[in-house]
């Protein structure tokens, strides 16, 4: 089953939020490529939220050190950062 990572980041400022949401574009596909689908949402001018989408809990759990890895370049930007994960129950995509 499908399963979800959801991960929240709160930044000390826009300007952090900013430069982090043009980088995490570049540096998120090609750090994840497991994932079916990444997705980022700006939920206020100094936080993010982001979903990846992988096919099962395996794959989620063997990209965990390839996450790690990317957000090093970030630590010292995130005020606050978490995550969760769980089982996608619907996933419909208008065509």
């Amino acid at each position: 089953m499908t399963v979800a990572r959801i991960s929240m980041a709160e930044f000390e400022s826009e300007k952090i939020a900013n430069y982090f949401e043009e980088r995490y574009r570049t540096v998120a596909p090609p750090a994840l490529p497991e994932a079916n689908s990444l997705i980022m949402i700006r939920t206020g001018p100094t936080s993010v939220m982001s979903v990846a989408l992988y096919p099962d809990i395996e794959t989620a759990n063997s990209t965990l050190q390839a996450r790690k890895d990317m957000l090093e370049e970030f630590l010292d930007m995130f005020k606050d950062l978490w995550h969760m994960e769980g089982e996608v129950s619907l996933h419909h995509v208008n065509s």
